[in-house]
């Protein structure tokens, strides 16, 4: 096919791919956002994957595609194929590292939160969330990444379910309570029963828990929800990594 002024050969091939053994029965909940891309929960740890690295590609390309004289030059052209090309890159290492992190934990089930009207409001208009906020709502492809990490997971043998996130932000993991008010900032929850969270985390907790027939209503040290792991997306070497390793490198 020719595209962007240049023949492309595609291959497309037919895989079948051998019904893989389950690494365990337990359940990992994913959070997904606009300042942490995805934020997952294993029941006594959570990970915060910030997308501080596809932002500055989303900004950086929409300034340069704006410094263009005509919308339809070869050079806009050849702009919106490399931040295709490079936000198709980061998803897939997203998706790929989460479904590692889960194979090494016994993860048999991904439960991730369905964000099919993030982009409306109640009565079926676009929400408007800010210039960033939009921005980065337009940059971000939801259901790209869920369709990425249910394949890479169907090889692990990791079965991965969608459901609602109603509530799930305002609700409290510990107690079941919900109130508007106790998430008192962006990323900070705080409940009456005593539990201090990130809310991020305390969001994936909730839709981690949609699928446990039982979830556990004891009390139970909730200190990892307060402090979540982050792994950094490694412009350097394009994959994730622990923040204390990416910003270790950084000169």
């Amino acid at each position: 096919m020719y595209e962007h002024d240049i023949w492309r050969l595609h291959f497309v091939c037919r895989v079948t791919i051998n019904e893989a053994e389950s690494p365990g029965d337990g359940v990992a909940g994913i959070d997904l956002g606009i300042c942490n891309l995805a934020t997952v929960s294993y029941g006594d740890e959570s990970v915060l994957y910030p997308g501080g690295a596809l932002k500055e590609d989303e900004y950086y390309f929409a300034k340069k595609r704006a410094e263009t004289d005509d919308s339809a030059s070869h050079e806009a052209r050849r702009l919106d194929t490399k931040r295709t090309d490079r936000r198709t890159h980061f998803l897939h290492t997203l998706s790929k590292d989460i479904v590692s992190e889960c194979s090494k934990r016994g993860v048999g089930t991904i439960v991730v939160g369905d964000l099919g009207g993030i982009r409306e409001d109640e009565n079926g208009d676009a929400r408007n969330w800010g210039k960033h906020g939009n921005l980065d709502l337009h940059g971000w492809a939801f259901d790209r990444f869920t369709s990425m990490l249910a394949y890479k997971a169907e090889e692990r043998g990791i079965s991965v379910v969608t459901k609602s996130e109603r509530n799930t932000s305002k609700t409290c993991s510990a107690c079941g309570q919900s109130d508007d008010r106790q998430r008192v900032q962006r990323g900070l929850y705080v409940c009456e029963c005593g539990l201090v969270a990130n809310a991020d985390s305390n969001g994936a907790e909730n839709i981690r828990r949609k699928v446990l027939p039982n979830p556990p209503n004891e009390d139970r040290d909730n200190g990892w929800l307060a402090q979540p792991a982050v792994r950094l997306f490694d412009c350097s070497e394009g994959r994730f990594a622990p923040r204390e390793q990416v910003v270790n490198r950084e000169p």
